[in-house]
């Protein structure tokens, strides 16, 4: 596809405001409807608007490509009001009119700033790089988009997750004999040895945090486990339901005693709990006489992780890959750092080609 005439380029470049090659339009465009569709589903009223189709008059969020050469091109999104506030603001604005303190002007340009700042917070919880057009050129409103980064919510999220539902398989994992047809091996001592080292780390890494990032990784935990006790309610009724992920929700959020030294590193939420998940599933892959390969299977299961990855950006996926790494290089145990090393590649990894 042809986006820029090659009559028209050539005379952009003659005049000194060259456009981007076909290739790089034709990525400004895809990122343009992903930006679009990312506010769809936030239920925002988003619209692509394109150069040869302006849609003049239309209210809603415009995401639009410019295709110059320069800091100015690439995707912008920017809030257009409604027709009625858009043509009152501009009718106090005309040259006879000295009433430019208007009201209405005001009321306007507070809609815009309130509206810029929704669909920043939404693009970037969506997991895109934003700055102000006006950061660029002073002439210039609403929003550059400059592409994808990780979605720092949702690692911490699946990461969450894995680490909850490790313990919490392991702790009620029944090889102790007390019901008909189980088998004997592990006992409270070795799950808690099992366990011990990720908890540890995550009690450990809290000190590392900033307050907001303590306080968003305390309502992880919190958060999560909820689901799950709620999912077992439904299951088995109020009464019968596990309690468990509540009350280990609860202790992973207690840190352990550390001295004042410890606190105020650049440590980040998803990089505790990627350490912790690799030390649980290394305990549980490397332990000896308590729990048999299929059992260790059975409950290293990282079925729930890999789905969540098949379906996330590359940026996501890369994210998680360089985070099991670095947990993987800063492993001090040998036979851990050997074990995390080639299982950090192998969970990342849900898709190739990307």
């Amino acid at each position: 596809m042809t986006y820029i005439d090659p009559h028209v380029r050539s005379n952009a470049e003659k005049n000194g405001i060259p456009h981007v090659s076909e290739d790089v339009i034709s990525e400004r465009h895809a990122l343009a409807n992903a930006v679009h569709g990312d506010l769809r589903q936030a239920g925002l009223p988003a619209y692509v608007e394109f150069s040869s189709a302006p849609s003049e008059g239309r209210s809603g969020v415009r995401v639009s490509v410019n295709t110059m050469n320069g800091p100015a091109g690439g995707v912008h999104v920017e809030w257009n009001p409604g027709e009625s506030l858009t043509g009152a603001v501009l009718g106090f604005m005309e040259p006879d009119r000295l009433d430019l303190p208007a009201p209405v002007i005001e009321y306007g340009t507070r809609v815009g700033s309130l509206m810029d700042e929704t669909i920043k917070s939404t693009l970037a919880l969506a997991g895109f790089r934003t700055r102000d057009a006006s950061e660029i050129n002073d002439l210039d409103s609403g929003i550059q988009v400059a592409g994808r980064q990780p979605r720092q919510w949702f690692l911490v999220h699946i990461l969450t997750e894995g680490v909850l539902g490790l313990i919490t398989t392991i702790r009620s994992y029944d090889l102790s004999g007390e019901h008909p047809g189980a088998r004997t091996g592990i006992t409270a001592e070795e799950k808690a040895r099992l366990t011990g080292r990720g908890i540890r780390i995550v009690q450990d890494g809290l000190h590392s945090l900033t307050d907001d990032d303590r306080q968003e990784l305390a309502s992880a935990f919190r958060r999560l486990a909820g689901a799950m006790h709620s999912q077992d309610m439904a299951r088995r009724g109020f009464w019968a339901a596990d309690r468990s992920p509540l009350e280990l929700a609860d202790e992973l959020c207690l840190p352990q005693d550390k001295p004042l030294a410890m606190t105020g590193s650049s440590t980040t939420p998803a990089q505790v709990l990627a350490a912790a998940y690799l030390a649980l599933l290394g305990s549980i892959e490397l332990t000896e006489h308590s729990i048999d390969e299929g059992d260790a299977t059975t409950i290293t299961h990282t079925g729930t992780l890999l789905r969540r990855l098949e379906q996330a950006p590359a940026e996501d996926r890369q994210e998680l890959r360089r985070l099991l790494h670095q947990a993987a290089r800063e492993e001090t145990d040998p036979a851990h750092k050997a074990f995390t090393s080639g299982l950090a590649e192998t969970i990342a990894q849900t898709k190739q080609g990307d």
